[in-house]
């Protein structure tokens, strides 16, 4: 389910093959991705309904998991991280491998989540 809106869901894209760099990107973005998530409480979120702007439910799994176009399996949970935003797995290899397919809307997010890292210190 894809999801580029103004929720507090973050990087629920469904990128091509196509769409994936040559090079993976390493930078701020991706660093801060990576010590979000392993700050972050695993659990389920309800993503996939429209309506829903960020419910997360701690500790809980889906039964299966996610394949993206190009073959990387997801995890079997959401991941709320520390600023109150919720993603997925796959987040830092979408980061690393699909910047360019990214929607403005998640780049927007993601200086929120640099923002509040900033400000925690």
């Amino acid at each position: 389910m894809h999801r580029e809106d103004e929720s507090s869901y973050l990087l629920y894209i469904e990128p091509t093959k196509d769409q994936k760099s040559e090079e993976p990107t390493e930078d701020e973005l991706t660093t801060l991705m990576e010590m979000a998530l392993e700050n972050s409480e695993s659990g389920t979120a309800s993503y996939s309904r429209l309506e829903d702007q960020g419910s997360f439910n701690p500790d809980n799994g889906y039964k299966g998991w996610h394949t993206t176009d190009c073959g990387e399996h997801s995890s079997n949970k959401d991941y709320k991280l520390e600023n109150g935003l919720i993603t997925n797995s796959l987040a830092t290899f979408y980061l690393k491998w699909y910047r360019d397919a990214i929607p403005e809307s998640e780049i927007t997010k993601l200086k929120t989540l640099k923002k509040y890292y900033d400000e925690k210190g």
